[in-house]
């Protein structure tokens, strides 16, 4: 078994490791400008590196191809800008909560969902316990 240390070293070992198409002779270093370039897998036909299919468009496929991409990037963009809005949105009520609970006198000490339960829980319990000491007298 490899141990942690072992493995961290031929992280760095593989890593300092340049990439390098035997297409074109593209080499690189930087593993997002290699995946760029050989995609995000190489191991069938339709995962051809760039150079190979680039290669064979004409400059009209290559137009259409680039607009084709910028107009998947601006709607990524705005799905991304809808996302990063509700996340802002669910913040600000993250944010709120404590203060919502706490102006709710029974729960003054309480500083979220999981600590209003286990008040409920334990109220619930003493209500129980109540009961049973009033049916046994």
């Amino acid at each position: 078994m490899i141990d942690e240390v072992t493995e961290k070293k031929l992280d760095a070992i593989i890593e300092a490791i340049p990439w390098r198409c035997f297409h074109c002779d593209f080499i690189t270093s930087d593993r997002t400008e290699a995946q760029a370039h050989f995609g995000e897998r190489d191991d069938a036909e339709e995962f051809k590196p760039i150079c190979k299919w680039w290669a064979n468009m004409d400059d009209q496929e290559r137009k259409e191809l680039f607009q084709d991409m910028v107009i998947l990037q601006d709607i990524s963009a705005e799905e991304n800008q809808k996302l990063r809005e509700e996340i802002e949105d669910l913040e600000g009520m993250v944010g709120t909560q404590e203060s919502q609970i706490r102006s709710y006198k029974p729960f003054k000490d309480c500083r979220s969902i999981h600590d209003i339960f286990c008040l409920y829980d334990s109220m619930e319990g003493r209500a129980l316990a109540a009961e049973e000491r009033e049916r046994t007298r």
